[in-house]
């Protein structure tokens, strides 16, 4: 308690018992930052003896300054800010017709952009390049957007260069490889050389692992294999019509073939790299600047949808809301056997796969690093990044972090890790070593 017979005596704006001159802020975001210091000063410190000797004798800024870099001051005078009403409170947000957006579905049917004060209209958008060109434009606030696009509009690969942020990761793993039904007796990737792929988009994850995949089984994917751009919705029907040999990407697209009787599934992604980011939830740092808001708003709403659909015990009964006409217009069946991982490979199996997809929000430095040293290891990227820094820019790990917890979730920490792909390790700390051992002489 403080006692309220103490008689503050300024000097710098600050008093030696820690409090601070409260004419002194001019607005009420210096008021509140003034308050959090206060607060902090007088919980650490709770006797005001012991405050009033410390802060008499090296001074309230030294102290805050040291405590600075033991205590998040900046994050808690950003959290004492962020209820503040939202700028925008109606929204577009852009989804693929794919399993992927389910958090940004269930944000809607769940509540919680109205329990934020938010009014979303969720655009259905074809493809990848429509999606990303609308962002770009301007006429979507918050769109999903599949890896590593984010990344590359950052770093200017492909077209314009826009800062672009990755709010959470929409899903995790929820693809598959899958091929026409010629080539059953042909399950050697070493066999493919002359295969027109479909991938969703020339910088996209799908492209980036299936270059990865083929490169592992000693084909030359500049070579050896012809990639066309197919909106996810038209997979299928390019495999049953004879135009491309396989395809790798986003769910339902590879269920679909094998109930449409169309292919079957060589591999679910799971099994190449376990865990790896499909689709994010992506924002143009501009937007962001100008409706910070608005921005916490839609952040705390979508990793609150996020964690709810990431906890397989609220499975039951998805399969029903996305296949519905206004999502992803798909057999009910289908989708079902994608969310629960109790699958028909096309093959003559019933596989079980427990995550075939997940929608665990946290984004990772570790897999935005692999996935750009990979557009440098294709040539996609014209010179070496420091893709560290790059991973850092965008990836808005500590922010997602931070609001899972206070929502109860453990994320994983914020820093440089491995991933396993394809059996082998890849360190992310080591970049260029990696690209060193992979790179094929230029």
């Amino acid at each position: 308690m403080r006692n309220p017979s103490h008689r503050h005596c300024f000097s710098g704006g600050l008093c030696g018992c820690g409090a601070r001159q409260t004419a002194a802020p001019v607005d009420q975001e210096q008021a509140v930052a003034a308050a959090v210091e206060d607060a902090v000063l007088h919980g650490l410190f709770p006797d005001p003896i012991l405050r009033r000797t410390l802060l008499k004798t090296v001074g309230a800024a030294t102290v805050l300054g040291v405590l600075s870099t033991l205590l998040p001051l900046d994050a808690l005078k950003a959290i004492a800010q962020e209820r503040k009403p939202p700028e925008k409170p109606k929204l577009n947000v852009g989804f693929l017709p794919i399993t992927c957006p389910a958090p940004l579905i269930y944000g809607e049917n769940l509540g919680h952009y109205a329990k934020e004060g938010l009014e979303v209209l969720l655009q259905k958008i074809a493809g990848i390049g429509i999606i990303r060109d609308k962002m770009i434009n301007g006429e979507l606030d918050v769109s999903q957007q599949v890896m590593p696009v984010a990344l590359t509009m950052t770093a200017g690969v492909g077209g314009t260069t826009q800062s672009i942020k990755v709010l959470t990761i929409c899903n995790q793993n929820g693809n598959s490889l899958v091929l026409a039904n010629k080539h059953k007796d042909n399950r050697d990737p070493r066999n493919w050389k002359g295969f027109v792929f479909a991938v969703p988009f020339e910088q996209s994850h799908q492209a980036m692992q299936l270059r990865n995949y083929l490169a592992f089984y000693g084909l030359d994917p500049d070579k050896d294999a012809t990639y066309r751009i197919i909106p996810p919705t038209e997979y299928v029907s390019a495999l049953r019509v004879g135009g491309i040999d396989g395809f790798f990407g986003g769910e339902p697209g590879g269920q679909r073939a094998v109930y449409e009787g169309a292919g079957f599934i060589h591999a679910i992604s799971r099994d190449l790299w376990d865990g790896h980011p499909c689709c994010s939830v992506t924002a143009a740092e501009t937007w962001i600047n100008q409706n910070p808001n608005t921005f916490m708003a839609f952040y705390r709403a979508i990793i609150a949808a996020s964690l709810y659909v990431s906890d397989k015990n609220n499975r039951a009964g998805m399969a029903k809301v996305l296949s519905q006409p206004q999502y992803l217009n798909a057999p009910e069946i289908v989708v079902d056997q994608v969310i629960t991982g109790r699958y028909a490979d096309g093959l003559g199996n019933i596989k079980t796969a427990a995550d075939r997809v997940d929608y665990q929000p946290f984004p990772k430095y570790s897999a935005a690093v692999w996935l750009m040293v990979q557009l440098r290891r294709w040539n996609m990227l014209k010179e070496d990044i420091d893709y560290k820094k790059l991973a850092q820019q965008v990836m808005l790990a500590a922010d997602a972090g931070r609001i899972m917890r206070e929502m109860g979730a453990t994320p994983p920490p914020a820093d440089f890790g491995k991933e396993i792909i394809l059996g082998q390790e890849f360190d992310s700390n080591k970049p260029d070593e990696y690209l060193k051992s992979v790179r094929k002489p230029i």
